[in-house]
């Protein structure tokens, strides 16, 4: 996982070279028959360098695309030794896939407080390998190397503190995950890359939910079990694929006005570009959000009206709502897939909302679209589609 460290610098990336860096590491040549990372790989490569980079910036990729690839070979060789792995059933996952910052955290964080629940850690997502195991899951030696590095962005980049959480035992993102297909949106997040953005949002990336799948896979060998429980925006640029490696997905969408979502994420990806040292230049921040998730969401409402199975099992909640009343939206969630709500389950959402630094969080975060030169004009043109279907849904919260 990269550090935001002073680094001194490096030789220009490239893609071959790295491969064979992380084959002489790893003491291992096969990634496996699953080779569907390698164009987003090397488009990640080329992106980075067309930067020209600063110092920190590509110290800090070499060091995060060297781990990928050793994690693939790592898999690659479980996979050899153990292939029970793979043909684990991962079960009928219940997805949270909502615009970011549109109550997608606090929804899902109520959501895994279901004792039934099983949901990735960050510090899973993160360093998957070896398998975590459910004897010393809470004392992983992982917890500690991923929060230090948590902690070094916060020295960084201090203002993240306010926008989200950073503990790397809470559940984690999807996208977190997507990285190791090389089709993550945490890349233009951490390392700007706009050429990268830009392949990211004019194409499905082939094979991302194979990776996803056997990431699960790898955390339900040894480690936790229980209904797997999700989070990512990034599911909404491709809900055909996520439904067809998850046939039984049930899918929660919610929904706020992307004018405040798309500010709100502008200015959280302001912060890591700092704890990273990329470029900060909040017009080109917003410029990049707008583009790459107007695209995201119109991706994802198209899909709906394309594939009847994917609108059919979708439950839609606003923002509003879910702040107003997380019990009644959770509620709403279990009655819509038919799932049990337990008293138990209840208690823990009271406890969390009374304990929780998550749910202090809430409206502390201040952002404006000006700032990062969002127009609001532009944004309901791009997307007059979605405001016509979902508007109803877009009634402002009193917190962010």
């Amino acid at each position: 996982m990269a550090d935001a460290g002073t680094a001194e610098p490096m030789a220009a990336l490239d893609a071959d070279a790295l491969i064979e860096e992380a084959r002489a590491n790893t003491g291992l040549d096969d990634f496996g028959p699953d080779r569907g990372f390698l164009t987003g790989y090397r488009t990640l490569v080329d992106a980075v360098e067309a930067m020209d980079p600063p110092p920190q910036l590509r110290a800090s990729a070499h060091h995060r695309i060297l781990m990928l690839l050793e994690t693939r070979l790592r898999f690659a060789e479980d996979d050899r030794l153990h292939p029970e792995i793979a043909r684990q059933d991962v079960g009928s996952p219940l997805v949270v896939c909502g615009l970011p910052r549109t109550g997608t955290t606090i929804t899902y964080d109520l959501l895994c407080l279901d004792p039934a629940a099983r949901a990735p850690t960050e510090w899973e997502w993160y360093v998957p390998w070896p398998a975590p195991e459910i004897a010393t899951f809470d004392s992983d030696p992982r917890i500690a190397q991923v929060q230090a590095i948590y902690e070094n962005w916060l020295k960084h980049a201090p203002q993240l503190a306010d926008i989200q959480r950073m503990d790397c035992t809470q559940p984690g993102e999807c996208n977190h995950g997507m990285m190791y297909h090389f089709a993550s949106s945490n890349f233009p997040a951490e390392f700007g890359v706009p050429d990268f953005a830009k392949w990211l949002r004019e194409t499905v990336a082939d094979g991302q939910y194979v990776s996803h799948k056997r990431l699960l896979q790898q955390f339900q060998w040894k480690g936790p079990k229980g209904r797997w429980t999700l989070k990512s925006p990034q599911h909404l640029f491709d809900l055909p694929g996520l439904v067809e490696a998850y046939p039984g997905a049930m899918l929660v969408w919610t929904h706020r006005d992307p004018v405040l979502t798309l500010s709100s994420l502008s200015s959280m990806i302001a912060g890591f570009l700092a704890a990273f040292g990329a470029d900060k230049d909040k017009k080109a921040i917003g410029r990049g959000v707008l583009d790459m998730w107007s695209a995201g969401l119109a991706r994802g409402t198209q899909a709906r009206l394309d594939h009847p199975d994917i609108e059919s099992r979708i439950i839609d909640l606003g923002h509003a709502e879910i702040v107003a009343d997380p019990v009644g939206a959770i509620e709403r969630i279990y009655d819509r897939f038919d799932l049990p709500f337990t008293d138990e389950h209840r208690a823990r959402i009271a406890r969390f909302r009374a304990e929780s630094a998550s749910a202090s969080r809430l409206g502390r975060h201040k952002h404006s679209p000006a700032e990062y030169g969002i127009d609001p004009d532009e944004v309901h043109e791009r997307l007059a589609d979605y405001y016509e279907r979902f508007g109803h849904f877009l009634t402002p919260a009193k917190k962010d």
